[in-house]
Formats: structure tokens, sequence, C-alpha cells
């Protein structure tokens, strides 16, 4: 893998996302709202779910107390359309994940330190000696990928050398395998390691 050379500007990765030198290494920043279009098709979905039962729901109501017929109805519709709704909440919050999460990521020769906050508020905090580290791994992220984009989209991830559990997402949502590798070597530059191809 042949140096990207000096970071002399903010190199931007799509939707807001930057790579900027620092005195030790790198930082990247990967801000709130930057994958719209994976958080529409999710929220889509999530109206779908909840839409389809409230109108199969709605057709029995009002409901007359008195009728036994129309309550034993309720109940059985209600029972197929619980995991509609359910689905559709899962969903939702999904999307509302992905438009308000936010990582902050600091590579320098010690390691890698990630921070990812929902609204502003941390809510995790990873980091892995560079001694730990064995290869700064891509993987196409299923939860980037929409109908309306056929570009691949990457998250990095620094692979630790014994336990799996311990490996910290360095990098997400960058479009495209070029501006992965550009992005991958800029890391394996400041944490000084060979990865491999």
């Amino acid at each position: 893998m042949t140096d990207p050379g000096p970071l002399q500007e903010p190199l931007p990765l799509g939707g807001g996302a930057v790579a900027r030198r620092t005195a030790d290494g790198i930082v990247l920043e990967f801000p709130m709202g930057r994958s719209p279009g994976a958080a529409l098709c999710m929220g889509g979905f999530a109206l779908l779910c909840g839409l389809m039962p409230a109108l199969g729901l709605s057709a029995l109501l009002p409901l007359d107390g008195a009728n036994a017929s129309a309550m034993v109805s309720l109940a059985l519709i209600g029972g197929f359309a619980a995991p509609f709704i359910i689905a559709s909440v899962v969903f939702a919050g999904l999307a509302a994940y992905i438009m308000a999460n936010a990582l902050r990521v600091e590579i320098d020769a010690t390691g890698a330190r990630s921070e990812r906050r929902v609204f502003g508020y941390r809510c995790t905090a990873n980091a892995i000696r560079r001694e730990d580290i064995t290869d700064i791994e891509p993987r196409i992220s299923a939860r980037y990928q929409n109908f309306f984009s056929a570009t691949p989209r990457y998250t990095l991830v620094a692979k630790h050398r014994n336990e799996r559990q311990h490996d910290v997402v360095i990098a997400e949502d960058i479009a495209g395998q070029a501006l992965m590798i550009a992005v991958r070597g800029l890391m394996s530059t400041a944490l000084d390691i060979k990865i491999s191809q």
C-alpha cells in the first residue's frame, strides 16, 4: 500500500464527514444526519408496517360493546397486527438512530479511540492500543445501503489480535472503494502498521 501523502486540508468523506490531520495523527468526524437516504428508507418501511394494521383495525371501529363476534374479530386481527406494529416501532427507532448518531475517532501512534453520541449525548466510548490492532478490516455496511444508490458504503473496523468483542469501529458510511482505500491508508500511516491488501 502506498502512502497517500500528507493531509493538507480536511478530506471530505461524504455526508459532512471529514478526516483532519492533527499534530499526533488524524481525527475523523462523522456528524449527525449523514445518511438521510438510509434513514428515509427505514422510516418509509416503518410507516408501511404501521399503516397497514391501522387501516385493518380501523375498519372494525367503532365497536358495539354488546357484540361478541366483533370483539372476537378485533382480538384475532389485533393478534395478527401486533407484530407489524412492533416492527413499525423498531424500524422508526432505527431510522431515528441513524439520523441522530455521530461518531468521532482519534487515531495516532498509540492506537485508536472512538466516541459515539446520540442526540449529542455520549453513549459509547471505545479504545484499542496500536499493539492490539492486527488489521483495519473493511466491511460493506448493510444499514447504509439503500435503493437510491448503487455505491457501496464501507465501515472500517480495527481488528483486535485476540478478542473479536474488542474490535473498534473507526470509520463508517464511507462511499465507494477508492475513498475507503484512501482512508484506510491514512489510518495505517497514522498507526504505523501494515495492513492486508
